[in-house]
Protein backbone atom coordinates (compact mmCIF):
# COMPACT_ATOMS: atom_id res chain seq x y z
CA UNK A 1 0.00 0.00 0.00
CA UNK A 2 1.24 3.69 -0.66
CA UNK A 3 -0.21 7.23 -0.29
CA UNK A 4 -3.72 7.35 -1.77
CA UNK A 5 -3.99 9.50 -5.11
CA UNK A 6 -6.76 11.36 -6.28
CA UNK A 7 -9.07 11.74 -9.43
CA UNK A 8 -10.98 14.10 -9.91
CA UNK A 9 -14.46 14.81 -12.55
CA UNK A 10 -15.37 18.19 -13.47
CA UNK A 11 -18.61 18.37 -15.54
CA UNK A 12 -20.17 21.79 -16.92
CA UNK A 13 -23.58 21.99 -18.78
CA UNK A 14 -24.92 24.44 -20.39
CA UNK A 15 -29.03 24.13 -20.49
CA UNK A 16 -31.66 25.86 -22.14
CA UNK A 17 -34.33 24.33 -21.51
CA UNK A 18 -38.16 23.87 -20.66
CA UNK A 19 -39.36 21.29 -17.67
CA UNK A 20 -42.20 20.00 -15.75
CA UNK A 21 -42.43 19.02 -12.18
CA UNK A 22 -44.58 18.20 -9.34
CA UNK A 23 -43.91 19.31 -5.91
CA UNK A 24 -45.43 16.95 -3.08
CA UNK A 25 -46.74 18.58 0.55
CA UNK A 26 -48.18 16.62 3.60
CA UNK A 27 -50.04 18.19 6.14
CA UNK A 28 -50.87 16.60 9.65
CA UNK A 29 -53.85 17.39 11.64
CA UNK A 30 -54.76 17.05 15.47
CA UNK A 31 -57.47 17.43 17.18
CA UNK A 32 -58.88 16.59 20.92
CA UNK A 33 -62.15 14.84 21.49
CA UNK A 34 -64.06 15.25 24.89
CA UNK A 35 -67.23 13.62 24.94
CA UNK A 36 -69.19 13.64 28.19
CA UNK A 37 -72.73 11.75 28.94
CA UNK A 38 -75.09 12.08 32.58
CA UNK A 39 -77.66 9.79 34.04
CA UNK A 40 -80.04 10.93 36.36
CA UNK A 41 -82.13 9.40 39.37
CA UNK A 42 -84.66 10.67 41.74
CA UNK A 43 -83.92 9.75 45.39
CA UNK A 44 -87.46 9.26 47.05
CA UNK A 45 -86.91 9.18 50.81
CA UNK A 46 -89.76 7.81 52.63
CA UNK A 47 -92.23 10.67 53.33
CA UNK A 48 -92.97 9.89 56.81
CA UNK A 49 -89.78 11.17 57.41
CA UNK A 50 -90.02 14.39 55.94
CA UNK A 51 -87.34 17.08 56.35
CA UNK A 52 -85.74 15.15 59.51
CA UNK A 53 -84.41 12.49 56.92
CA UNK A 54 -83.50 14.94 54.49
CA UNK A 55 -81.30 16.92 56.94
CA UNK A 56 -79.92 14.04 58.49
CA UNK A 57 -78.81 12.43 54.98
CA UNK A 58 -77.25 15.79 54.53
CA UNK A 59 -75.14 15.25 58.04
CA UNK A 60 -74.08 12.18 57.04
CA UNK A 61 -73.01 12.89 53.20
CA UNK A 62 -70.78 15.47 55.41
CA UNK A 63 -68.95 12.62 57.38
CA UNK A 64 -70.87 13.47 60.55
CA UNK A 65 -71.30 9.88 61.61
CA UNK A 66 -68.05 7.42 61.22
CA UNK A 67 -70.15 5.28 59.06
CA UNK A 68 -70.03 6.84 56.04
CA UNK A 69 -66.58 8.45 55.16
CA UNK A 70 -67.47 12.55 53.87
CA UNK A 71 -68.49 13.47 50.40
CA UNK A 72 -66.59 16.17 48.55
CA UNK A 73 -68.69 19.47 47.92
CA UNK A 74 -68.57 20.97 44.61
CA UNK A 75 -69.24 24.85 44.25
CA UNK A 76 -72.97 24.93 44.48
CA UNK A 77 -73.00 22.99 47.49
CA UNK A 78 -73.50 19.65 46.40
CA UNK A 79 -72.06 16.26 47.23
CA UNK A 80 -70.09 14.74 45.18
CA UNK A 81 -67.54 11.47 45.02
CA UNK A 82 -65.62 9.86 42.26
CA UNK A 83 -65.41 6.60 42.16
CA UNK A 84 -63.74 4.53 39.42
CA UNK A 85 -63.30 7.63 36.95
CA UNK A 86 -67.10 8.77 37.20
CA UNK A 87 -68.34 11.76 38.62
CA UNK A 88 -71.68 11.03 41.31
CA UNK A 89 -73.24 13.89 42.19
CA UNK A 90 -75.96 14.67 44.92
CA UNK A 91 -78.20 17.81 44.52
CA UNK A 92 -79.61 18.51 48.07
CA UNK A 93 -82.33 20.71 46.76
CA UNK A 94 -83.90 18.67 44.44
CA UNK A 95 -82.71 14.79 45.99
CA UNK A 96 -81.70 14.42 42.11
CA UNK A 97 -78.48 11.75 42.13
CA UNK A 98 -76.29 12.55 39.02
CA UNK A 99 -73.63 10.42 37.31
CA UNK A 100 -70.95 11.83 34.93
CA UNK A 101 -68.28 10.71 32.73
CA UNK A 102 -66.09 12.03 30.76
CA UNK A 103 -63.58 10.67 27.71
CA UNK A 104 -60.60 12.22 25.73
CA UNK A 105 -59.28 11.25 22.90
CA UNK A 106 -56.42 12.28 20.51
CA UNK A 107 -56.94 12.02 17.06
CA UNK A 108 -54.70 12.65 13.54
CA UNK A 109 -54.75 12.55 10.20
CA UNK A 110 -52.23 13.37 7.70
CA UNK A 111 -52.70 13.81 4.23
CA UNK A 112 -50.03 14.24 0.74
CA UNK A 113 -50.68 16.48 -2.63
CA UNK A 114 -49.08 17.28 -5.18
CA UNK A 115 -49.20 20.19 -8.19
CA UNK A 116 -47.67 20.13 -10.74
CA UNK A 117 -46.05 23.03 -12.53
CA UNK A 118 -43.51 24.14 -15.40
CA UNK A 119 -40.93 26.58 -16.56
CA UNK A 120 -37.87 27.51 -18.55
CA UNK A 121 -34.46 27.60 -17.32
CA UNK A 122 -31.70 29.14 -19.40
CA UNK A 123 -28.09 29.17 -18.02
CA UNK A 124 -24.34 27.08 -16.68
CA UNK A 125 -23.80 24.67 -14.23
CA UNK A 126 -21.01 22.83 -13.33
CA UNK A 127 -20.10 20.32 -10.75
CA UNK A 128 -16.99 18.40 -9.30
CA UNK A 129 -16.39 15.16 -7.62
CA UNK A 130 -12.87 13.99 -5.94
CA UNK A 131 -12.45 10.17 -5.00
CA UNK A 132 -9.13 8.77 -3.94
CA UNK A 133 -7.56 5.45 -5.19
CA UNK A 134 -4.41 3.68 -4.56
CA UNK A 135 -1.37 2.65 -6.99
CA UNK A 136 -1.45 -1.09 -6.63
CA UNK A 137 -4.79 -1.33 -5.81
CA UNK A 138 -4.99 -1.55 -2.20
CA UNK A 139 -8.22 -2.67 -0.81
CA UNK A 140 -9.79 -2.66 -4.63
CA UNK A 141 -8.95 1.53 -4.50
CA UNK A 142 -7.92 1.11 -8.25
CA UNK A 143 -7.80 4.07 -10.63
CA UNK A 144 -10.91 3.53 -12.50
CA UNK A 145 -12.85 2.54 -9.67
CA UNK A 146 -12.57 5.79 -8.15
CA UNK A 147 -12.97 7.50 -11.83
CA UNK A 148 -16.31 5.54 -11.87
CA UNK A 149 -17.35 6.68 -8.74
CA UNK A 150 -16.34 10.09 -9.41
CA UNK A 151 -18.18 10.56 -12.52
CA UNK A 152 -21.56 9.45 -11.14
CA UNK A 153 -20.95 11.51 -7.96
CA UNK A 154 -20.23 14.68 -10.02
CA UNK A 155 -23.23 13.75 -12.65
CA UNK A 156 -25.18 13.50 -9.32
CA UNK A 157 -24.16 17.12 -7.97
CA UNK A 158 -24.76 18.64 -11.54
CA UNK A 159 -28.50 17.34 -11.69
CA UNK A 160 -29.06 18.85 -8.20
CA UNK A 161 -27.42 22.18 -9.79
CA UNK A 162 -29.36 22.25 -12.69
CA UNK A 163 -32.28 21.28 -10.50
CA UNK A 164 -31.51 24.52 -7.51
CA UNK A 165 -31.10 26.68 -11.19
CA UNK A 166 -34.11 25.49 -11.80
CA UNK A 167 -35.39 26.60 -8.51
CA UNK A 168 -33.26 29.82 -8.51
CA UNK A 169 -34.85 30.95 -11.25
CA UNK A 170 -38.37 29.96 -10.87
CA UNK A 171 -38.24 30.94 -7.22
CA UNK A 172 -42.15 32.19 -7.54
CA UNK A 173 -43.86 29.56 -9.27
CA UNK A 174 -42.12 26.56 -6.80
CA UNK A 175 -43.72 28.76 -3.97
CA UNK A 176 -47.28 29.21 -5.91
CA UNK A 177 -47.15 25.14 -6.18
CA UNK A 178 -45.82 24.44 -2.72
CA UNK A 179 -48.62 26.45 -1.67
CA UNK A 180 -51.28 24.96 -3.47
CA UNK A 181 -50.01 21.38 -2.55
CA UNK A 182 -50.05 22.52 0.94
CA UNK A 183 -54.03 23.96 0.72
CA UNK A 184 -54.76 20.87 -0.65
CA UNK A 185 -52.97 18.95 2.14
CA UNK A 186 -54.58 20.54 4.41
CA UNK A 187 -58.33 20.51 2.95
CA UNK A 188 -57.72 16.53 2.81
CA UNK A 189 -56.20 16.20 6.09
CA UNK A 190 -58.95 17.57 7.39
CA UNK A 191 -61.75 16.02 5.95
CA UNK A 192 -59.94 13.16 6.86
CA UNK A 193 -60.07 14.45 10.27
CA UNK A 194 -64.12 15.24 10.50
CA UNK A 195 -64.50 12.23 9.39
CA UNK A 196 -62.78 10.50 11.93
CA UNK A 197 -63.97 12.72 14.51
CA UNK A 198 -67.56 11.68 14.09
CA UNK A 199 -66.48 7.98 13.78
CA UNK A 200 -64.52 8.37 16.73
CA UNK A 201 -67.33 10.59 18.83
CA UNK A 202 -69.99 7.75 18.33
CA UNK A 203 -67.40 5.17 19.29
CA UNK A 204 -67.21 7.15 22.42
CA UNK A 205 -70.89 7.54 22.83
CA UNK A 206 -71.32 4.08 23.13
CA UNK A 207 -68.59 3.67 25.92
CA UNK A 208 -70.00 6.53 27.59
CA UNK A 209 -73.27 4.86 27.79
CA UNK A 210 -71.93 1.84 29.05
CA UNK A 211 -70.03 3.39 31.58
CA UNK A 212 -72.72 5.24 33.12
CA UNK A 213 -74.88 1.78 33.06
CA UNK A 214 -72.57 0.05 34.49
CA UNK A 215 -71.95 3.12 37.04
CA UNK A 216 -75.66 3.83 38.05
CA UNK A 217 -75.46 0.19 40.27
CA UNK A 218 -72.68 2.05 42.54
CA UNK A 219 -74.36 5.31 42.58
CA UNK A 220 -77.22 3.71 44.00
CA UNK A 221 -75.15 1.15 46.46
CA UNK A 222 -73.30 4.31 48.05
CA UNK A 223 -76.20 6.35 48.24
CA UNK A 224 -78.46 3.30 49.47
CA UNK A 225 -75.69 3.37 52.47
CA UNK A 226 -75.75 6.82 53.31
CA UNK A 227 -79.52 6.65 53.07
CA UNK A 228 -79.59 3.34 55.23
CA UNK A 229 -77.49 5.54 58.04
CA UNK A 230 -79.28 8.35 57.29
CA UNK A 231 -82.71 6.46 58.35
CA UNK A 232 -80.95 4.82 61.40
CA UNK A 233 -79.64 8.14 62.71
CA UNK A 234 -82.91 9.44 62.03
CA UNK A 235 -84.72 6.34 63.88
CA UNK A 236 -81.96 7.28 67.01
CA UNK A 237 -82.85 10.79 67.18
CA UNK A 238 -86.33 10.55 67.31
CA UNK A 239 -86.00 7.40 70.21
CA UNK A 240 -83.74 9.85 72.40
CA UNK A 241 -85.98 13.50 71.44
CA UNK A 242 -89.38 11.10 72.87
CA UNK A 243 -87.82 9.81 75.95
CA UNK A 244 -87.53 6.21 73.97
CA UNK A 245 -84.45 3.32 74.22
CA UNK A 246 -82.51 2.06 72.16
CA UNK A 247 -82.11 -1.86 72.77
CA UNK A 248 -79.85 -2.82 70.33
CA UNK A 249 -77.96 -1.18 67.11
CA UNK A 250 -75.96 -3.21 64.75
CA UNK A 251 -74.71 -1.70 61.30
CA UNK A 252 -72.92 -4.15 58.91
CA UNK A 253 -72.67 -1.43 56.25
CA UNK A 254 -74.80 -4.03 54.13
CA UNK A 255 -77.98 -4.84 56.82
CA UNK A 256 -78.84 -2.41 59.34
CA UNK A 257 -80.73 -3.93 62.66
CA UNK A 258 -82.21 -1.99 65.09
CA UNK A 259 -84.77 -2.79 68.29
CA UNK A 260 -85.81 0.72 69.54
CA UNK A 261 -88.56 1.73 72.20
CA UNK A 262 -90.89 4.31 72.13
Amino acid sequence: MCNPRKVMIHLTRSIEQAWRRSVEQTEELQSTLCETGRLSATISLNQEMGEQALVMLEKVLSGTFEQVAAWDRDESGNFVRTIDNVLIRYHPDSHNLQIEAQLIQNISSTARATQELCGFTIGDVAAEAVKQYFDDGWGGRTKEKAEKEALVAANQRLDEAIEQLHRDQNELAFQTAENQAKQKAHQLAQETLSQRAAETRKTMQDQLTLMLHHAMDTARYEMNIAIGEAYRQTFIMLALNNNGKIISNVNTGRVIQMELEF
